[in-house]
């Protein structure tokens, strides 16, 4: 569709106000996360925090993109309506939904530019973001920095780790390995290594001490001991997974996503939250242009007197932010607990808003 007078008219307008949108809501957001990373006490340098902060900025863009568009269409099509330009435009024979598509158009551009926005911008990011804030938090109350008595299972292994000293990467007081026999049901182990230390000395480096090591055959009889001083080996997860076995959905684009919840099924985890995740990470961009429809529409309904337009659309996108926030955080909620299934979980809050989008077109035809 080539672009003509109007259309850069209003779409230009509607820019305008969208990034203004953009950057109030940014700035609303991000105080409050200040406000809540200000609490944690550390001894660790503040610039941390910082760029902890400073990197969260992409994910909260992606957050309040939906808002922001809902303002901005909401005010321009209002103040189109208030100062009666849609009626001239209308007098000369343009249709409503002609004269707003080239918002629509935009919005749904955006809506395809925030899926590989979220998948190479905002996940990257999310894990430089984690990785400032568990530094940030060592030394603090709550010992992040510290993995204690804990019992692993990896890709090929089941792992236990005594006391694993993330400031030193050294295990003390034990650190036994149980590798087992791939793709057997149910799983045969095949060797054991009972370690008393270990010393990271690569990111899937150990170097272990005083070690036994324990060889199963089929039937499962000790077919072998050995006894090593120190012994290097090589295993298949890296130094991260024994701090954070549990991977942040929000750190993983979709096809890690894919991959971690093939692995924790295959494994016999549950992935119901990566499941959800997925979901959601999907249908949350499509949320920009099904917002865009109800913020146009929204915009023109409500008589003229008294600023009704104007007013009608200042509540509307405020209910209605409020409303896609919660409903967001309320499903993925039920679908992490397995109140929901993760499909449902994922896209019910962008079906609901669709479906009152396509209400309002049915009884907004001009």
């Amino acid at each position: 569709m080539k672009l003509n007078k109007l259309d850069r008219y209003l779409g230009g307008e509607f820019i305008k106000g969208f990034f203004l949108a953009l950057l109030g809501l940014l700035l609303v957001f991000l105080s409050v996360s200040i406000n809540e990373a200000m609490k944690i006490e550390s001894k660790q340098p503040r610039y941390l925090l910082y760029m902890h902060l400073l990197t969260t900025i992409p994910q909260l863009v992606v957050t309040i993109t939906p808002a922001a568009i809902m303002f901005s269409v909401c005010f321009v099509v209002a103040q189109f309506t208030m100062a009666r330009e849609l009626v001239a435009i209308f007098a000369s024979g343009i249709s409503f939904y002609r004269a707003v598509a080239v918002i629509f158009g935009f919005a749904f551009l955006l809506s395809a530019v925030l899926i590989a926005f979220q998948n190479y911008v905002v996940v990257p990011s999310n894990r430089v973001s984690l990785d400032y804030m568990e530094q940030y938090r060592k030394n603090t109350k709550r010992k992040l920095d510290v993995v204690w008595q804990r019992s692993f299972r990896g890709k090929q292994a089941f792992y236990f780790v005594q006391y694993l000293d993330r400031e030193s990467n050294r295990v003390m007081g034990g650190f036994h390995i149980l590798f087992f026999k791939p793709e057997t049901t149910p799983l045969k182990p095949v060797r054991m290594v009972e370690a008393k230390n270990a010393l990271s000395t690569g990111d899937r480096d150990w170097k272990l001490q005083l070690v036994r090591e324990t060889f199963f055959d089929e039937e499962l009889n000790v077919a072998d001991v050995k006894l090593h001083v120190e012994l290097p080996i090589t295993l298949d997860e890296d130094l991260n997974f024994f701090t954070r076995p549990r991977r942040d959905p929000s750190e993983l684009n979709l096809a890690e996503l894919l991959d971690e919840i093939e692995n924790r099924e295959s494994a016999g985890f549950s992935a119901t939250d990566y499941r959800v995740h997925f979901h959601a990470t999907i249908a949350f961009p499509f949320m920009c242009f099904i917002v865009a429809v109800v913020g146009a529409i929204a915009g023109n309904m409500g008589s003229l007197r008294s600023g009704g337009p104007l007013i009608r659309a200042l509540l509307l996108s405020t209910a209605t932010i409020f409303f896609y926030i919660m409903s967001i955080r309320i499903g993925q909620n039920l679908g992490e607990n397995n109140i929901l299934p993760p499909f449902v979980a994922g896209w019910a809050s962008t079906a609901v808003f669709a479906v009152i989008s396509v209400v309002l077109v049915i009884k907004h035809r001009r």
